[in-house]
């Protein structure tokens, strides 16, 4: 099997199983900021996977859902977070201003610091 690229985002950096988020949700730590709480706990050594739950409640269309997902992932694929062993979910607290998307990215980024950090 191939390892993964340094600043791709392949199957072992995501969660592939349905309701893996469950678990991480009820066993973590939780860092907050205005917009999105970021759920992290201990993963494998060496290779942590990203998620993200957005309620449909709070972005109704799916083309402004995936666009923050997409912005999301991409923050993650390039942060050294990707190496530690941490699982990260990331939901959003209440409904982004339009047009808030690289602010919510600049919070997401924060908090991935912090998540490197032991606590």
């Amino acid at each position: 099997m191939r390892g993964a690229r340094s600043e791709g985002l392949s199957r072992r950096h995501r969660f592939t199983v349905h309701g893996a988020f469950g678990n991480i949700f009820r066993n973590s730590r939780k860092l907050r900021t205005d917009h999105v709480v970021l759920h992290v706990s201990p993963g494998r050594p060496g290779m942590s996977r990203f998620g993200i739950a957005i309620a449909r409640r709070l972005m109704p269309s799916a083309v402004q859902r995936n666009r923050v997902k997409r912005a999301l992932r991409e923050a993650f694929r390039r942060h050294p977070v990707k190496l530690t062993g941490v699982d990260v979910v990331a939901s959003l607290r209440k409904r982004p201003d339009p047009g808030a998307e690289r602010a919510m990215v600049a919070e997401v980024i924060a908090l991935l610091d912090r998540a490197r950090e032991p606590h």
